[in-house]
């Protein structure tokens, strides 16, 4: 009795494991999504009523969630202390430590903090249109990669398990 509880939860155990590796891709994509509708806020912000850029921030960050929010978040409370940081390495650092983000999500949104606050508004509107563009696309790849890997890693996972439990009876 003891043994098939022993390879039940085995077998489990690997199938969990498959199935958490899937959730994480399918959370990177929605991590992606995120961070692209809060680029699209702040772009909408802009082309509405071009807000200083503490108050644009503070804007997308009360109405993003996930990485969007804390990347805004993390920016208005570094703008106070811009005499220690510029705005630039404060979004360059703040981006960087998005886990949620791959490297090639970070890699886009990296420019807009050379952007942001210093240019007229039309081109900040650009730079914010253009990121989000690329953030859109690659959060497509991501999702296609997400269907295909996920079931991957799931069978991984099951088979993994059953494996082992074969391997132990």
């Amino acid at each position: 009795m003891i043994h098939v509880l022993g390879a039940a939860l085995v077998a489990a155990g690997g199938a969990w494991m498959g199935f958490q590796a899937a959730a994480g891709l399918r959370r990177n994509v929605e991590a992606v999504r995120q961070m692209g509708a809060g680029l699209a806020l702040l772009e909408r912000e802009l082309e509405l009523c071009a807000p200083p850029l503490k108050q644009l921030l503070n804007r997308g960050a009360a109405g993003t969630q996930g990485p969007a929010a804390a990347l805004f978040q993390g920016c208005v409370q570094g703008i106070d202390c811009l005499a220690q940081e510029d705005f630039s390495s404060l979004w360059r650092r703040l981006v960087q430590e998005l886990e949620e983000l791959n490297q090639e999500g970070q890699a886009v949104l990296l420019p807009l903090g050379d952007t942001l606050g210093r240019y007229e508004e039309a081109r900040q509107r650009e730079a914010l249109s253009a990121a989000r563009r690329r953030l859109e696309e690659l959060a497509g790849r991501m999702e296609e990669d997400s269907r295909r890997l996920g079931r991957v890693y799931q069978v991984l996972g099951l088979s993994g398990g059953a494996f082992l439990v074969i391997l132990l009876l």
